[in-house]
């Protein structure tokens, strides 16, 4: 039974005695083992004989002793020992060599062999080594170490004869390694058979059969049961899991449809209440990711700032070497840092302002009140501005303009025009002033940037051009009969917009200021007094009229002017224009304006600074001139883009703040070229000529290897383990380099009927890398097929295999681009149409889904490396942003407007998918992408809703403000 000995022996076992209840049972087997090695494996073994054949809803059909199961607490246990095995029909042994050694297994053997049949002792091999002897037809002792010999040489002596024995060793073993075997492992239940047969006397196969029969049974009957309460349960929870899911889908439309609303009432107001409009769009993506919302935070960036000053707005100028703009109220004067709206510094015991102007260095500040005085600044540190001068030359001062690079200043007051020499700013000087006009309407002066001309409104609709000496002496040199509210000089100086009260304004050719010529006239839509602003390329005029809107214009060709977008919002006539010095900025006030209904001079003016690009309202936050994208133009953590004609290096900010320049690459191609970074972001590839450029200073590229077999290409692209890159001339087939060394490039030759990429547009990568899998997708010879190829590295050695050839029907091939993971590819093709195959399998590529929403050719395609985002424009310069998270049906969230006249040239994201580029033959712009950072943004720029607003536009939800 056990081979443990008493307390305090090698073995140690409990002292017990047949449990209550025991009595006189009658045992079909008694097991004899060691505790300490094979207590688990007689428990599975006492387990597996007791349920052997026996079906589930009956008692067990064989009865065995084990002392762990049948022994309590005894004062005899020797003598209930003695008892169990009398009243049991079998002995197991379970040999091992520990029990070899128990003083109890011996006894327990030696008391069978004296009071029982030694034919029905049965052994079960654990452990240790047991090798029969059939020449001395006994166990062979020098090698049997598993059972005790002196008991077992008596039991032999008995009943001469081979005992029967079963190997569990595996039962042991596997127990010891996975803790367990399963009650129906088919070897437990062969070894099981092998004892039961002959205790039953039944063949092992019978019993075997018979008890599979059992258990198929029951199995049916299990299923059976499980099916039927299965089809109860699954009734009842399809019913409660239907109801929930009609309430969440009723709910979910309902978010959704609350969200369109407050799209829709965003855009409606985001001109004249922009803060709200930026509350309405953070709560409407709050409520619902809807392709309204996404798309209109997308597009945010066109809703104007607002800048509040002490009391009603009157004028506003930008420094002309940075981003800082100064504000004038009836408070005084505040200076903003334009690109993030933060108050830098106020002027302190500057009064009632209403005129400003900067000097040609931006280190000084001319302030002119309604009494008259001029107060000059320097505003050198603009943090800490201090007072310099001041000067009463004038009784109410409207328009003050420092004339071009000198220290000259001219003041107007509606009457004349004055002229202050500021080179002791502690002492500003009047040189000279003209006659005065014939009535207070000569609104408007400015000074032409070479400082040598002075154009004024003289009242009664004429327009007087004075000359301006270097000593500060006027003269005059024409006059112009046009109405006279507002004049201004372009940056080149030559033109002249006029403004009047009918609200039309007026281009004049001033390049003989003797002689002007009238170029063009620019039609208002009401006879309130406007007001005009160039932008520094001269290139866009701003026209603010008597209604509170800002009329953009393109004048690139100023004899034909076309008309752009009216920005609309301010409560009065506009009173104040100024672009920022790159353009990208229009700051206005309107007379009137107020954020809240009370007297305007207790109330809090608004400045509003709109983002604009050229003559357009624009939603990008940033562009640089003259655009020529890549598919890989950004730098590591996308920080740094290069682009333009010629190309140049910028490094992006990382808020309002504009892109820095930092080197420009030579280019021999009068058309631009692609600039790709390689994916460590410290090499460039060039295409004409083409050179890898060592780029680890951007500021200070350093030329590397050169490209001896491609000139001119479209595009070129590297792999993104940066070891291959791709390129192709104009009618030629892709070819590969190996540029792992930059300063050595190696010629992998040509892919064998691929085209010259996909189309004839400059920025299209000529290859699309499925990420690092080695595979490749580039455009057949034939324009109407798309090849994959297995590059077949193996090391530096590379042996490329095409696997598939995927065929477009009816239309060409536009635009390639794979999924971040490399196993779905982009196509874009001639009819406009976006298709999403599954190339996981390269050798049988699938089709999945294809989207039909550009109305010409896609000629770009970019995918989203941290979302599952694609960007792809068309042959018209529209750009759709999808969501392709379900391959199968790609979903357009956004349509980027970029106001240009020109067709796309590149589209690009970040490599952490935070911004998104998209150039054009004008510019690259720039969006943001990174949703979490547009909504940071639209908070930071707006004050939270309060709860009348809320309950205006969301009435049936308890307030709780997004930006709260």
């Amino acid at each position: 039974m056990t081979g443990t000995a008493a307390p305090g022996a090698e073995h140690g076992r409990a002292a017990g005695k047949p449990a209550d209840g025991d009595g006189g049972r009658r045992y079909d087997v008694f097991v004899s083992y060691s505790q300490n090695l094979d207590r688990d494996v007689a428990t599975v073994f006492q387990r597996g004989m007791e349920n052997f054949g026996r079906p589930w809803y009956r008692p067990t059909r064989l009865r065995v002793f084990r002392d762990m199961t049948h022994l309590s607490a005894s004062h005899d246990l020797q003598g209930d020992i003695e008892d169990a095995l009398a009243r049991s029909s079998w002995l197991v042994v379970m040999a091992s060599p520990l029990a070899a050694a128990s003083p109890w297994v011996r006894a327990e053997i030696d008391w069978w062999v004296a009071n029982k049949r030694v034919e029905r002792m049965l052994l079960a091999w654990t452990d240790g080594h047991l090798e029969w002897s059939p020449a001395e037809r006994n166990f062979d002792w020098s090698r049997t170490d598993a059972l005790p010999r002196e008991q077992m040489e008596r039991a032999l002596a008995a009943a001469p004869g081979a005992p029967r024995w079963v190997d569990l060793r595996w039962l042991r073993a596997q127990i010891d390694e996975r803790g367990s075997v399963p009650p129906n492992d088919p070897r437990l239940l062969a070894d099981v058979a092998e004892f039961v047969a002959p205790i039953q006397g039944r063949s092992k196969a019978e019993l075997i059969g018979h008890h599979l029969r059992l258990r198929k049974r029951r199995n049916r009957l299990v299923a059976a049961t499980v099916v039927v309460l299965g089809a109860l349960l699954a009734a009842a929870t399809g019913l409660g899991l239907a109801a929930d899911r009609q309430r969440d889908v009723a709910t979910e439309r309902r978010l959704a449809a609350t969200s369109r609303q407050l799209v829709a009432e965003a855009t409606s107001i985001q001109y004249a209440r922009p803060d709200l409009a930026r509350q309405l769009l953070v709560e409407a993506y709050r409520l619902a990711h809807t392709e309204q919302a996404v798309g209109a935070l997308l597009g945010s960036a066109s809703i104007p700032r607002v800048l509040r000053t002490d009391g009603a707005s009157r004028a506003v100028a930008f420094s002309p070497r940075g981003r800082l703009l100064a504000a004038a109220s009836v408070g005084g004067v505040t200076l903003f840092d334009g690109a993030t709206g933060s108050v830098v510094s106020t002027l302190r015991g500057q009064g009632n302002t209403a005129a400003l102007a900067f000097s040609a260095d931006g280190g000084l500040l001319a302030a002119g009140d309604s009494e008259g005085h001029v107060r000059l600044w320097d505003v050198s540190d603009a943090r800490e501005p201090g007072p310099a001068g001041s000067a009463r030359p004038v009784a109410d001062v409207k328009e003050l303009s420092f004339a071009g690079t000198s220290s000259l200043l001219a003041v107007g007051n509606g009457l004349r025009v004055v002229v202050l020499d500021t080179r002791d700013r502690g002492r500003p000087e009047v040189t000279d002033y003209s006659s005065a006009f014939d009535s207070a309407l000569g609104f408007g002066a400015d000074t032409s940037p070479d400082g040598k001309l002075i154009a004024t409104g003289a009242g009664d609709d004429r327009v007087r051009i004075m000359g301006l000496s270097p000593t500060g002496r006027l003269s005059t040199v024409s006059t112009l009969d046009t109405p006279s509210s507002a004049v201004v000089f372009s940056p080149s100086g030559h033109l002249l917009a006029t403004s009047g009260e009918d609200g039309t304004a007026r281009l004049w050719d001033i390049a003989d200021p003797r002689r002007p010529v009238p170029r063009a006239t620019l039609n208002g839509a009401n006879s309130s007094r406007t007001l005009v602003a160039f932008t520094e390329d001269g290139k866009t005029l701003a026209v603010g009229t008597g209604d509170g809107a800002v009329q953009l214009w393109d004048i690139s060709d100023p004899v034909r002017p076309l008309q752009g977008d009216r920005l609309s919002g301010h409560t009065g006539t506009v009173s104040s224009l100024a672009f920022d010095p790159d353009g990208r900025t229009l700051a206005s006030v309107g007379l009137g304006d107020a954020s809240t209904p009370a007297e305007a001079h207790r109330a809090k003016g608004v400045v509003r600074l709109w983002n604009v690009h050229g003559s357009r309202s624009s939603s990008a936050y940033a562009s640089v001139p003259a655009g020529q994208l890549s598919s890989q133009p950004f730098g590591p953590g996308g920080r740094i883009l290069v682009t333009g004609r010629p190309g140049a290096l910028y490094r992006l900010g990382t808020g309002q703040e504009p892109p820095r320049r930092l080197a420009t690459l030579p280019s021999f191609r009068s058309g631009g070229q692609t600039y790709s970074f390689s994916p460590d972001g410290r090499t460039l590839a060039t295409g004409h000529p083409s050179v890898l450029w060592d780029v680890s200073d951007p500021a200070h590229p350093r030329e590397r290897g050169r490209v001896e077999e491609v000139q001119d290409p479209h595009g070129t692209v590297y792999e993104p383990g940066g070891a291959v890159l791709a390129a192709a001339e104009p009618l030629s087939p892709v070819r590969l380099w190996e540029v792992s060394d930059p300063d050595r490039p190696r010629d992998l030759g040509t892919l064998p009927g691929s085209g010259p990429g996909p189309g004839p547009y400059w920025g299209t990568a000529p290859a699309a890398f499925a990420a690092d899998r080695g595979l490749v997708a580039v455009t057949g010879e034939d324009g109407t097929t798309v090849h994959l190829w297995d590059l077949g590295r193996d090391g530096r050695r590379y042996d490329p295999v095409r696997t598939d050839v995927i065929a477009l029907e009816d239309a060409r091939v536009g635009a390639l681009t794979t999924s971040p993971d490399g196993n779905t590819l982009y196509v874009g093709d001639s009819q406009g149409t976006l298709t999403v195959w599954d190339i996981t399998d390269p050798h049988r590529p699938r089709a999945r889904g294809a989207s039909q929403r550009h109305a010409s050719q896609v000629t770009h395609l970019a995918a989203d490396p941290a979302r599952p985002l694609l960007a792809s424009a068309d042959h018209h310069g529209a750009v759709r942003l999808w969501d392709v998270g379900k391959a199968s049906a790609p979903r357009e969230v956004a349509l980027l407007a970029t106001n240009e006249r020109y067709s796309t040239t590149g589209v690009a994201f970040s490599p952490d998918g935070g911004l998104i580029a998209v150039s054009t033959y004008d510019s690259t712009q720039l969006w943001r992408t990174d949703l979490d950072a547009v909504l940071g943004r639209l908070c930071a720029e707006s004050v939270p809703l309060t709860e009348s607003e809320w309950k205006q536009y969301l009435p049936d939800h308890a307030y709780d403000p997004p930006c709260a």
